[in-house]
């Protein structure tokens, strides 16, 4: 009988509670009423309190099915051990975090957390040993640039920091399994940090073995890497490999590392493991704003084109008020070694604004080839036949640098864009360079700086008559200067039509502030100047500036916006104030 009941115990332990169980466990808590902070003064109060759980009812509370704030007393001790632990990784390791939690009321408490920060441990010398003392190793490169350095606090970033420095120099000189370890002494509130690295041996690649590829080759995922076997072994050389395969479009993942072995000898293997992608793809899109109307895009891709070379056959057409355009194209990876692509393009394209209308069709040939992570070089040969008419057939020459350090695409935070293009038509007809920089950072309340700088000029003689209206500069619009319309900014014929010109020069600055989860707003300054002389638009006085405010929708795919634009600066042909929009951010 003992037995059978203790089974009976142990089956109801078992069985997991049932929303309504929960919700009425839930329900005997107290709600929380306020959270004080205080004591505080290295940490702000604003990110003390985004490291606890437990917090007051939102403003939104008041609305039905939102979710109370009770007062859960492990929840509350997680939450102190966690803001112990903050000021401890900040070098404050005799900071005291007391908690007076106050049940003025049934169902009711008030919570109150007083700090005591005391002065941070400081760091009073920073040395590395080598193991053993004979290697040959560049001791003073290897701390150069520390984030532990003396006079500052010690801090658990700062080492983890160094430690994966020091790692990744040695890695990069060839010592594959070095290793390296921190020791911290400690007297007072001063520290006295040593670190201990093990080089171990200057190392090779050996062989390389593939696993997961189906329909790639092999052959081709060799030829992707940037090291071949007995080259002298670095770290950097299995990173950069990795993102050259990614780059191929070819793989949803892959991994380049060491296979695990007890034996640290030269040379070291290196395993690679792919998973592909399916081989086709067939995309269909559809949008609006307030420029290109209704927005239809029909995409297919076949990723293993006449065999496992990854080789792409692309074919993508799309239909707006702005333009309308069907193009196919064949991509190969690895052209001329690891880092350069080729690829060939036919298309048929019409741009609908009556400013720059024209047809075209015609076939390029661009040489693709990348430098680090995060820059490229394009050549490009163009010809095209304008309007379709044989006496219009024209060629141009393109180079083009792009730096991309963003962190993100649709929505960055932080990081750089540039860019910049220069394009010839024949000899000595036709030039133009055009180039573009963006930059963003991070500020308080989670919110981004957004800095946008762009110019370019036509450098051929003659009049502005001369150069096609399809390679004119125009300014204004939704991702131009929000003040105008669509390319409105500028000189103007009678008629009151945009003329374009042969020298631009555009700069944006916008806050962007996320205040729920999924909304934002934004305010912003435009500023843009359009000239028919070559270094016109360069000139102070013709600048023309707008400015605004935005509310944005942070969806997962991109970010809707809608922007309300001022113009600032006289107009007689445009309206005062402008409304766009549009998918993405402006820049």
């Amino acid at each position: 009988m003992i037995f059978k009941r203790t089974v009976v115990v142990i089956v109801l332990i078992g069985i997991p509670a049932t929303p309504a169980a929960k919700d009425a466990q839930n329900s005997k808590l107290p709600i929380v009423e306020a959270v004080v902070i205080e004591g505080n003064r290295v940490i702000s109060t604003g990110d003390l309190r985004r490291l606890m759980y437990t917090r007051t009812d939102p403003w939104y509370g008041i609305f039905p099915g939102a979710d109370e704030r009770r007062f859960d007393s492990l929840v509350f001790r997680s939450d102190v051990n966690r803001i112990a632990a903050h000021y401890r990784d900040l070098g404050y390791l005799e900071a005291v975090v007391d908690t007076v939690v106050e049940r003025y009321r049934p169902g009711f408490v008030r919570i109150r957390v007083r700090i005591k920060e005391g002065g941070p441990v400081v760091v009073s010398d920073v040395r590395l040993e080598v193991l053993p003392a004979d290697t040959a190793v560049d001791s003073v490169r290897l701390v150069s640039g520390l984030k532990t350095r003396p006079g500052r606090p010690l801090t658990r970033m700062g080492r983890e920091a160094d430690l994966k420095l020091i790692s990744d120099r040695l890695q990069n000189d060839g010592h594959a399994f070095a290793r390296v370890v921190a020791q911290v002494s400690r007297r007072g509130d001063v520290a006295h940090v040593r670190y201990l690295a093990t080089p171990g041996p200057v190392c090779r690649f050996g062989s390389v073995r593939i696993e997961g590829n189906q329909r790639v080759s092999k052959g081709l995922i060799h030829r992707g890497l940037t090291f071949r076997e007995g080259d002298a072994y670095r770290k950097k050389d299995l990173l950069d490999s990795r993102l050259q395969l990614h780059r191929s479009e070819a793989f949803r993942s892959v991994s380049v590392s060491l296979p695990d072995s007890v034996e640290m000898v030269s040379p070291v293997d290196v395993s690679i493991v792919v998973r592909e992608r399916p081989p086709r793809r067939l995309k269909l899109g559809a949008g609006f704003d307030t420029e290109e109307k209704l927005r239809g895009l029909l995409a297919w891709r076949h990723r293993s084109f006449m065999g496992g070379d990854a080789r792409q056959l692309n074919f993508e057409s799309s239909a707006s008020a702005l333009e309308v355009m069907a193009r196919v194209g064949v991509r190969q990876p690895y052209i001329l070694g690891s880092r350069t692509w080729l690829e060939l393009t036919g298309f048929v394209e019409q741009e609908r604004p009556k400013e720059v209308r024209v047809k075209r069709g015609g076939a390029s040939a661009a040489l693709e080839r990348t430098f680090r992570a995060t820059g490229r070089v394009v050549f490009e040969a163009r010809t095209e036949v304008v309007e379709f008419a044989l006496d219009s057939t024209r060629a141009t020459f393109s180079v083009e640098y792009l730096e991309d350090r963003r962190d993100d695409v649709f929505d960055p935070q932080r990081g750089l864009l540039a860019e910049l293009a220069v394009r010839a038509a024949g000899f000595r007809q036709f030039l133009k360079v055009s180039g573009e920089a963006r930059w963003y950072r991070r500020l308080f309340w989670k919110s981004v700086l957004a800095l946008r700088v762009s110019g370019g000029l036509v450098l051929n003689e003659g009049s502005i008559e001369a150069i096609p209206s399809f390679e004119r500069f125009f300014a204004g619009g939704s991702n131009s200067v929000r003040g105008w319309r669509l390319n409105r900014l500028g000189p103007r014929d009678a008629k009151g039509e945009p003329l374009g010109g042969r020298s631009v020069l555009e700069g944006s600055i916008e806050v962007r502030a996320r205040l729920l989860p999924g909304f934002g707003l934004a305010a912003f300054m435009d500023a843009g100047a359009v000239g028919t002389d070559r270094y016109a638009a360069f000139e102070p006085r013709r600048m023309r500036v707008a400015a605004g405010v935005g509310v944005r929708y942070l969806n997962p795919i991109s970010p809707l916006r809608l922007d309300f634009a001022y113009r600032l600066s006289d107009d007689p042909g445009e309206p005062r104030r402008r409304v766009f929009f549009s998918l993405g951010q402006a820049f």
